[in-house]
């Protein structure tokens, strides 16, 4: 009799343990599930960097981790020519850039927040010495985690200073940039 309430206990708890740790487990999936169900395309309006004072951009998002995602963006843009005019109003109109700006970057981080890194370029279509610039990106990045919200980033690209401190001969190279946009 004693042996038999040892054994009917010992089944009672091994049953109560492998409950709870499916339990665990499954709080783990679904935790998971909502970190992959992100939505992993935007649309956003671009202000100042990317050698733009303005463009719109689709962007592709690449889910590696639950902390490591992968982007690719391309757009369409806007800039003028740089020009310092001292006495009096410049001679003739500023010429202006169509810019097509991308980037590759990696983002660091946790569920909304993210550090990013990587490498962009901007192709200029316009009378210029320079159609294309190459520079690094250093950021952060805000990314929703449900389709149809809000995503933001604010970023910084140390200028290529092999055209000076400015970054291009032809237009001024904002340094710092920031993007609004859509998920979805």
């Amino acid at each position: 009799m004693y042996f038999s309430r040892l054994i009917l206990l010992s089944l009672l708890c091994f049953f109560v343990i492998e409950i709870k740790a499916q339990e665990k487990s499954i709080s783990q999936i679904e935790k998971i599930q909502s970190i992959e169900d992100r939505p992993l395309n935007n649309i956003s309006l671009n202000f100042l960097g990317d050698a733009s004072k303005m463009s719109i951009n689709y962007e592709k998002q690449f889910l590696v981790a639950e902390s490591f995602i992968l982007t690719t963006k391309f757009g369409l843009g806007y800039n003028h020519e740089f020009r310092i005019c001292l006495f009096g109003p410049c001679s003739s109109p500023a010429k202006n850039y169509l810019t097509i700006p991308h980037h590759f970057t990696a983002n660091l981080g946790k569920r909304r927040s993210f550090f990013e890194f990587g490498l962009g370029g901007t192709i200029l279509y316009g009378e210029t010495s320079d159609p294309y610039i190459l520079y690094p990106i250093i950021g952060y990045r805000f990314l929703p985690l449900q389709s149809n919200k809000i995503n933001f980033r604010l970023y910084f690209l140390p200028p290529p200073f092999e055209d000076g401190p400015l970054g291009h001969p032809d237009i001024y190279f904002f340094i710092v940039g920031g993007s609004l946009g859509i998920s979805f």
